[in-house]
């Protein structure tokens, strides 16, 4: 019997999906899947042969909407961005790396802004974003104030929440879902967050009076990513409040141009200055030299020694872009003989 059903985790090779009554089945991916190098991500909709009454085998994946490498999660409809007031302290040049990132990347959906832990310290950040197009929404995990307008923006859609460790992801969803099966960790002793999520995984949002198809994507915390190589210009339109600003020429990347106009704009507090610091560093990270994991992939300089001008553009190349090694490609062929034996 062939079931429609969402991925709404992973965990080594097993695929759980979820069909349209609920039911999650335990499943592995179809061996030519693999050999044609589809790779599955959490929120993936597809088509799975059951083997058993709890198992089966995804053997069609359906169209994606969008994705995101990281975290890897398909067919997104919103990204919050979650960050703290205190415990660990608010970083705003850190949230601005995630929201460039994340408009990088989904350039087309909706993305929010989630403070978290108001119940040990109020701060507000509407002015400095009041023009970036990003909704701030303000919340205590543990009171649950602010918990009912949150719940509001996750009606009928897959959120993914997003966020450094330690600000209160998991709390946020344990606080929602209390049966949720995710782990809630504590502070280092140098008032960082620890990696407590593991695992991307979707989780049915039913909360109060509810009743509507809401996800959330609880994802594992993450503070390195790179903007080095992407494009110049794409960086700017992540700043929405940036992008806006209308020049003598109409490609001015703000940067000390001839006639820009940002130093005005900012003097007459009509552009935060702390945004746009924060994209003076970000750019500057873009025009850094890429470095990619492939050996063809790293030549990115002439034979000068010079940056290759063709190579500052390029984007961050995908996951399932990238050359596999030859002892990955040995445990894939393995485990296909395995299953084929079988």
């Amino acid at each position: 019997m062939n079931l429609d059903g969402k991925i709404t985790k992973i965990l080594a090779n097993f695929y759980y999906v979820t069909d349209i009554e609920n039911k999650v089945w335990e499943c592995f991916a179809r061996a030519r899947m693999l050999k044609e190098g589809k790779y599955l991500f959490v929120g993936d909709n597809v088509e799975i042969e059951t083997s058993s009454t709890t198992q089966g085998v995804i053997v069609n994946a359906k169209e994606r909407k969008n994705k995101i490498s990281k975290p890897p999660v398909a067919n997104v409809d919103q990204i919050i961005i979650v960050f703290s007031s205190i415990e660990p302290d608010f970083d705003e040049y850190n949230l601005d790396r995630y929201l460039s990132f994340v408009r990088y990347e989904l350039s087309d959906e909706r993305c929010l802004v989630c403070i978290n832990k108001i119940d040990l310290k109020k701060i507000k950040i509407d002015k400095v974003y009041e023009k970036s197009g990003f909704e701030i929404l303000y919340v205590s995990a543990l009171t649950k104030e602010g918990l009912d307008n949150f719940v509001e923006k996750l009606k009928n859609k897959t959120s993914v929440l997003a966020g450094p460790s330690g600000v209160g992801k998991s709390s946020i969803i344990k606080a929602l879902v209390p049966h949720a099966s995710v782990q809630i960790g504590d502070l280092s002793s140098i008032k960082q967050g620890k990696h407590i999520t593991r695992n991307v995984q979707l989780i049915d949002i039913k909360y109060g009076q509810s009743n509507n198809e809401s996800f959330l994507v609880d994802t594992p915390g993450f503070t390195q990513f790179s903007f080095g190589g992407l494009n110049l210009k794409k960086v700017l339109d992540t700043f929405k409040d940036l992008k806006d600003i209308k020049c003598a020429f109409y490609d001015c990347l703000h940067n000390g141009e001839e006639d820009c106009v940002i130093d005005e704009m900012i003097k007459k507090g009509k552009v935060s200055e702390s945004r746009y610091n924060s994209y003076l560093k970000i750019l500057a990270e873009a025009q850094k030299e890429i470095i990619y994991e492939t050996k063809q992939e790293s030549k990115t300089k002439s034979i000068s020694g010079k940056k290759n001008s063709k190579a500052s553009s390029l984007p961050k190349i995908d996951q399932e872009k990238r050359a596999k090694s030859r002892k990955k490609e040995k445990q894939e062929l393995l485990k296909i003989q395995r299953e084929e034996e079988e």
